[in-house]
């Protein structure tokens, strides 16, 4: 590369980070002037996203990616980041302006504006014609719930309606160009969730100073950890697989970087990234990726160290249910085979879910019970009501019936059909794009394991994040065949 291209690159770079940093700030201060009513900050939040517009369109079209696709990835950073807090961020106009679904449903529709034909081509995808005839069931339901429980049913709907932006992930994988943007990206946001994820002691305090808002109740915009140890594993195997295509670190900072995020889910203690974690080693041997599900191996080994240290140190540090140490993490381990007396939610509780949550599906068990009635009549211990089962495709069941629940299992089995395809061709791609699809592989079944255990697809925060990777690894697979030899990542940087 010379010094022209050079120069050229590291202008993009700054574009994307200063690009970035703007947009993510226009949104705070907007949001601050309408909730706080302050007129003169209106006023100059007003002028300054006017001036800063025109700018921003001329920075995204240098750095070759269009309008939606920055909605996109701020949308995706919200929900993946600050989860729970950024999808109920609620603008109250007369009517709940949800800041969240404005933002993913506009660059939807920008999408198809822009791309007619190539969301046609995506809806033709085999995994999408499923989506969009679950959609078409919702769509019935919510005839008859819609009048009946109000912005609940649309609530619960969303577990199927945010299937939509599967469309998305294909999409953006028609393009390679884009592929090395979004693993830069990636790369970014996995440091920024390392160390937020590190702030889980302090959540509470985080809470009680941040803003607040919400469609039902209020909720900080900071302070949730919903969903963050799920991206903790699967950015150590980011590191572990594709980092050292994105950036020039010397791999002893990348293992540090894996090594801190895998010690991160003794701070999150989430059982079941503990069982994605073994599902990681297993696939990886299984894939001919031996060296590296040693190295993850090894990652592991000294993500205890530390562990290890406050265990003999005695110093105490409160993790999401429990103090972090070695004593916590083996009684955790043990609770998953349904052992008495362990921390974490009984299997006997989960039972008892799953048992109100058919008690509902014998009912209507062909068509479901819809969307709008809670499936349990269970709160937690801070008195919120528990409206569904922890586990998505159960739900799915339940709401949608066995009709609905036929066709997402024929969407899962295409899907899985679609990855043991590629993973068996993978030879005769290039190696970074089949290190890739690898990652989005163990990144959809770690996915798997959250929804089948936590109610992950009923929150946008889980669902939309979910399809579009999801979507990605299908366009990747789809829309670049094996028959034409992959330049692959390497080259786009280059020709950046």
């Amino acid at each position: 590369m010379d010094i022209v291209e050079t120069i050229r690159a590291k202008a993009r770079r700054s574009d994307v980070a200063w690009f970035t940093f703007l947009v993510l700030s226009g949104l705070l201060l907007t949001w601050l002037a309408i909730v706080q009513s302050l007129v003169f900050l209106v006023l100059v939040a007003v002028v300054a996203l006017t001036a800063f517009t025109p700018w921003a369109i001329v920075r995204a079209r240098r750095i070759d990616l269009e309008l939606w696709q920055w909605m996109l990835l701020a949308a995706l950073s919200g929900y993946m980041l600050l989860n729970y807090g950024f999808e109920n961020l609620t603008l109250h106009l007369g009517l709940p302006f949800i800041v969240s679904y404005a933002m993913i449903y506009g660059s939807l529709a920008l999408a198809v504006h822009r791309h007619p034909s190539l969301m046609i081509k995506a809806a033709k995808n085999p995994a999408m014609i499923c989506l969009l005839i679950l959609i078409f069931q919702t769509f019935i339901h919510l005839i008859v719930d819609l009048p009946k429980y109000g912005l609940w049913a649309i609530r619960d709907s969303t577990i199927v309606l945010d299937g939509l932006f599967l469309a998305l992930g294909l999409l953006w994988a028609m393009k390679q160009s884009n592929l090395l943007i979004l693993m830069k990206w990636l790369m970014g946001f996995f440091i920024l969730d390392l160390a937020y994820s590190y702030t889980l002691p302090w959540g509470a305090a985080l809470q009680s100073v941040s803003p607040k808002s919400g469609v039902f109740q209020e909720v900080a915009l900071v302070g949730n950890y919903r969903g963050n140890v799920l991206y903790l594993l699967i950015g150590a195997l980011f590191c572990l697989l594709l980092a050292n295509y994105v950036v020039r670190w010397p791999r002893w900072v990348l293992m540090l970087l894996a090594v801190a995020q895998i010690f991160g889910l003794a701070i999150e203690q989430a059982r079941a990234m503990y069982v994605g974690l073994v599902l990681a080693l297993i696939v990886l041997a299984l894939a001919g990726k031996a060296r590296d599900s040693l190295k993850l191996a090894s990652i592991l080994c000294l993500a205890l160290v530390p562990l290890l240290f406050l265990t003999v140190t005695g110093i105490e540090i409160q993790g999401r249910i429990g103090t972090v140490n070695m004593d916590f993490l083996s009684e955790h381990m043990k609770s998953i085979t349904g052992a008495r007396d362990t921390p974490g939610s009984t299997n006997e509780g989960r039972m008892d879910w799953y048992e109100q949550a058919y008690q509902k599906y014998r009912k209507h068990p062909w068509i479901g019970v819809g969307f709008g009635e809670p499936l349990l009549d269970v709160e937690n211990s801070q008195s919120t009501a528990i409206r569904m089962p922890h586990n998505s495709s159960f739900s799915i069941l339940v709401r949608l019936g066995a009709i609905g629940f036929i066709f997402w299992v024929i969407f899962h089995l295409y899907v899985v059909k679609t990855f043991i395809y590629a993973l068996r061709q993978r030879k005769r791609y290039d190696k970074q794009i089949a290190d890739v699809v690898l990652w989005l592989f163990l990144c959809y079944l770690v996915f798997m394991i959250e929804i089948s255990v936590e109610a992950g697809l009923e929150f946008p925060s889980g669902a939309v994040p979910f399809y579009f990777f999801v979507g990605l690894a299908l366009g990747l697979i789809r829309f670049q065949p094996s028959a034409r030899r992959i330049t692959g990542l390497a080259n786009d940087a280059q020709k950046a």
